[in-house]
């Protein structure tokens, strides 16, 4: 079940774009459509706001918000992180997860023995990567990097246990 009032970080905004509004913005999600769909983008310490255009220029991305019409409006909004609420988010098909929802839970290998616990993610060119760090029943006190590739390294996912399932050797 989604919480009404999670946040997602989803981008930062970097400089102004021109003089009437615009403005840079580091979207970490894939699917630029979904930035379409979200209701209201939450600026860090600026309240809520309406997307208004989303452009591309080269490989970067600009948006425009809606009451923001110019360059020191949106000057004041450099380098805030752009959240939505978790209700926002697209339903997922069976079997898939957003990243997010993998922290916090704890990895276990094919031997049952616990290497740890996700802290965070990241991306790469080639795949996510898992964060994983050790918990009081973890193997070793070690600090893992692991590739979200299914099902060649993921073999489960199991949120309602807290637990991932991963073909994982523990001298990795």
């Amino acid at each position: 079940m989604r919480s009404s009032d999670r946040k997602i970080l989803i981008g930062k905004l970097g400089k102004p774009h021109g003089i009437k509004g615009y403005v840079y913005f580091h979207y970490y999600g894939q699917d630029l459509s979904n930035l379409q769909i979200y209701e209201k983008l939450q600026i860090q310490d600026h309240g809520s706001f309406k997307l208004d255009r989303v452009q591309q220029k080269a490989d970067r991305l600009i948006i425009k918000l809606v009451g923001i019409n110019d360059r020191n409006l949106v000057e004041n909004l450099r380098n805030k992180e752009v959240y939505i609420n978790e209700t926002d988010l697209p339903s997922l098909d069976e079997g898939e997860y957003y990243l997010y929802q993998l922290e916090g839970l704890v990895v276990k290998n094919l031997e049952n023995r616990t290497l740890g616990m996700v802290k965070r993610t990241f991306g790469t060119k080639s795949n996510e990567v898992l964060v994983i760090e050790s918990t009081e029943d973890s193997v070793d006190d070690g600090e893992r990097l692991l590739p979200y590739v299914k099902p060649e390294v993921i073999k489960e996912i199991n949120l309602d246990e807290g637990l991932i399932l991963v073909d994982w050797p523990e001298s990795y």
